[in-house]
């Protein structure tokens, strides 16, 4: 290296650029193969069904403000209930449209429907390689972000013209996860706040948007329950207590779906909200047995396995509500209301 910097002497500086030429080759590589197909496609069509569900949804927010309480071109004659669908993505399309628009009033909704997929894949896949050459360096992220941009099954379903909402909730669940940890590693308290409000605000918008959500949610809450296991004190509680306030009563209250869901929604507050809940409540009853109780001298010495031992009865409530609700589960899995 050094004589590389003797032979060649802005060899030095260019190295600082190095990470963001890389990085911005490997978005447009990504992009570039995700917008092939566009010619291809007619005009006002798209490349599967669901993008047609989405674009017709996202013309009623744009045209009206918001989608009706019912939709009556489908399930005549009482119609659909958008009450406990998750319908975020289209009006994210929408408003994004409406955006765009004031710089550029060319562009059609049409258009945003079209290229949003890969749009959404570009900024989730900078926002992860940021991360991870942070965390991990330059080849760790290259090769992880060449593997995803290249990757033909993520290709098929963040391609320009599928128009699904995929795209957009894994670039959600990326915000969610990355902003999470990255306030873990911050020593600002500030930005700390910032990243864990931000985490809290993905996972909202990524709960209005899919049913299924709750799987980087769940990803989140494995590294924080492995903390929790294994530290004698349990650090970051505030702002633990923080980012679950930020979705859970915020999405308990903006969709119908999480208070009473229908079908696929049935046990969205179960499997979604209750989980950060729990882990929550364990917390604060670990933190008020190890400090503040009675017990606390006796209790403080064996904190992790005090930890355990609230963990594993947590999980045995948690298996005997499946156990309970497996029969509910699979009949609302199999109710035409559910299709």
């Amino acid at each position: 290296m050094k004589y590389l910097e003797k032979l060649i002497p802005l060899w030095k500086p260019a190295r600082a650029f190095l990470p963001w030429v890389l990085l911005g080759a490997i978005l447009i590589v990504a992009f570039y193969i995700r917008i092939q197909g566009v010619p291809n496609i007619p005009e006002g069509q798209f490349t599967g069904n669901d993008p047609y569900v989405h674009y017709w949804q996202a013309q009623i927010v744009s045209e009206q403000g918001r989608l009706p309480a019912r939709d009556m071109r489908r399930w005549l004659p009482l119609g659909r209930d958008y009450e406990q669908s998750l319908n975020a993505y289209a009006y994210g399309v929408a408003y994004t449209h409406k955006a765009i628009k004031v710089l550029f009033p060319n562009v059609s909704l049409y258009q945003v429907s079209l290229f949003s997929p890969a749009v959404c894949f570009v900024l989730g896949l900078a926002v992860l390689c940021l991360f991870l050459f942070r965390s991990f360096g330059l080849l760790f992220s290259s090769i992880v972000g060449i593997f995803l941009a290249t990757l033909p099954g993520i290709v098929e379903r963040s391609a320009a013209g599928f128009s699904d909402r995929d795209s957009w909730c894994l670039m959600l669940g990326i915000f969610a996860v990355t902003t999470y940890l990255a306030s873990l590693q911050t020593q600002s308290s500030r930005w700390r706040l910032f990243l864990t409000l931000a985490s809290g605000f993905s996972i909202f918008l990524g709960g209005m948007s899919w049913e299924g959500f709750g799987v980087f949610v769940s990803v989140i809450l494995v590294m924080e329950l492995w903390r929790f296991i294994t530290s004698e004190e349990d650090k970051g509680l505030r702002l633990y207590s923080l980012w679950v306030g930020t979705f859970v009563p915020t999405l308990y209250l903006a969709s119908p779906a999480y208070r009473s869901g229908e079908g696929f929604t049935k046990h969205l507050f179960a499997f979604v909200l209750m989980p950060p809940l729990v882990l929550l409540g364990i917390r604060a009853l670990r933190h008020f047995l190890i400090t503040k109780s009675s017990l606390a001298e006796k209790l403080r010495p064996h904190a992790r396995n005090l930890s355990l031992g609230l963990v594993l009865a947590s999980f045995a409530l948690a298996l005997g509500y499946v156990w309970m609700q497996l029969g509910t589960s699979v009949g609302s899995a199999s109710s035409p209301v559910s299709s």
